[in-house]
């Protein structure tokens, strides 16, 4: 049904899969928020638990028009299928599909880190940009290619799986089966997980934080996660040369706990050259869900995203 043929008002529910949790919200033509949500990620049963999401939303909204589905992994977005996504166990899964068949919706997937990009680029702060990078930090990372007006996805999916790309070879094994993984050192799972492989004690990333400059083992955790970022946006800056870097997730709430280091950091390790600027997302840790929201519109029909000011 288009938006056109429906009695009530039109919304988009944006639906952000990650590996703790799952992140929805529905909004409307003008880009309001309407209703928001999330509970706990089941990896067991993850299609599952998402089209019972999208029932609900579809039955809670019945101006429902567009589904935006995003996770991270391999996603073959013009099939709608989660190739391979380690942290939600899922392999060759059609996501779109579940959701469609539980909802009646149409419904569209995008990898979550494009997605982000894809909202930073139109509704923050990628904006007047000719280029940039993308790196959503969360329980995992990936980067999204702005270059120019296109988002880059690869010739099988896997451009920006720079969280599974080894930044010290050898080193910790990570769930995908590498070694040395960045996810495994500067994601916000990772870094929480490295403070209690040498403490024992469970705290999450923003405690660690806390400590930078007071508790050694958290100054340790914090800098290590730093040169590990710093490595991979070496390899990325003197591979693609973009204009600007943005900082997102979960952990760019950090602010300049993250930003000033790794900016020096960057500098340190390009020796010819400046270092492109580093910025904190516009959209926080919701970047993802507005990417989600944008492509629940362009899947309804509708290109009202163009006029959001989140």
């Amino acid at each position: 049904m288009s938006a056109a043929e429906g009695s009530e008002s039109p919304t988009f529910a944006g639906i952000d899969i990650g590996g703790t949790s799952i992140k929805w919200m529905i909004v409307d033509e003008t880009g309001a928020i309407l209703a928001q949500g999330a509970e706990p990620t089941r990896c067991e049963d993850v299609a599952a638990q998402v089209g019972n999401i999208g029932s609900r939303l579809a039955c809670t909204h019945p101006g429902l028009v567009g589904v935006g589905l995003i996770c991270p992994g391999l996603v073959d977005e013009t099939a709608g299928t989660v190739v391979y996504a380690a942290n939600l166990e899922l392999r060759g899964v059609q996501l779109a599909r579940a959701v469609e068949e539980t909802s009646g919706v149409p419904t569209a997937l995008m990898h979550d880190g494009r997605a982000a990009g894809l909202a930073e680029g139109l509704l923050g702060a990628g904006r007047g940009a000719s280029s940039f990078l993308m790196m959503p930090i969360g329980t995992g990372i990936s980067v999204a290619l702005m270059l120019g007006d296109s988002l880059w996805s690869g010739a099988t999916f896997s451009a920006g799986e720079v969280g599974h790309s080894p930044v010290f070879p050898g080193g910790e094994a990570c769930r995908c089966g590498a070694r040395g993984c960045l996810e495994v050192y500067a994601s916000a799972k990772g870094i929480a997980r490295r403070y209690e492989q040498a403490t024992g004690e469970d705290v999450g990333a923003k405690a660690i934080e806390a400590g930078i400059g007071t508790d050694p083992v958290a100054t340790e955790v914090w800098g290590t996660a730093v040169r590990a970022l710093a490595l991979s946006l070496t390899h990325m800056t003197l591979t693609v040369d973009v204009e600007r870097i943005i900082i997102g997730g979960g952990l760019s709430h950090a602010g300049e706990n993250l930003l000033r280091p790794l900016r020096e950091e960057l500098a340190s390790m390009l020796t010819f050259r400046d270092a492109p600027e580093i910025v904190r997302a516009s959209l926080g840790g919701a970047g993802g869900r507005w990417g989600a929201a944008i492509l629940a519109a362009r899947v309804g029909g509708s290109t009202c995203y163009e006029g959001w000011r989140p």
